[in-house]
């Protein structure tokens, strides 16, 4: 029987979307948590060489401190030099006071928090990604599916640093 008032754990891995970094990805895990309580935070595990990390690291900060309305990201994490962690943290009314506020929630609940990770990665911290971005999705160790799209169905502009140079 099927608990539709219930969300199950998920992840959705990144593998290499910053174009000069192949080996450098992410994964999003959602934590359980029952439907219509507020969000909880989505922490992004972000793996990959230590070089390329500790100029991550400096490029996440910005989107810590950019004010984006419905969300914001926590300070980036360093775990070693090689891993990473950041949460995307809705900011949208508990309960919602409005239909502007319910819209936001409901944006955060549905939209795949890698899609705002990656539109801010460019826009705010001038990241360049690669010209196609693979998503796949996971239930436990279930891989349910796998998606590629190309980086303007995604964010319509490129940044033009990268993390190897």
């Amino acid at each position: 029987m099927t608990d539709y008032g219930y969300l199950k754990q998920l992840t959705i891995k990144v593998p290499g979307p910053f174009a000069g970094v192949a080996d450098l990805g992410f994964s999003a895990r959602y934590p359980e948590q029952t439907l219509f309580e507020p969000l909880r935070d989505v922490p992004l595990w972000i793996e990959g060489p230590a070089r390329p990390m500790r100029s991550l690291v400096v490029r996440l900060g910005r989107l810590a401190e950019a004010l984006r309305g419905a969300y914001a990201w926590t300070q980036p994490v360093p775990l070693t030099d090689e891993v990473v962690v950041i949460a995307f943290r809705d900011r949208s009314g508990r309960p919602p006071q409005g239909p502007g506020e319910a819209l936001d929630y409901l944006v955060n609940l549905v939209r795949p928090v890698v899609f705002p990770f990656l539109q801010d990665c460019v826009v705010i911290a001038n990241l360049r990604l690669t010209d196609e971005i693979e998503m796949a999705l996971h239930q436990a160790d279930r891989q349910v599916a796998v998606l590629t799209l190309a980086r303007d169905r995604i964010v319509p502009s490129n940044g033009d640093e990268l993390l190897s140079a």
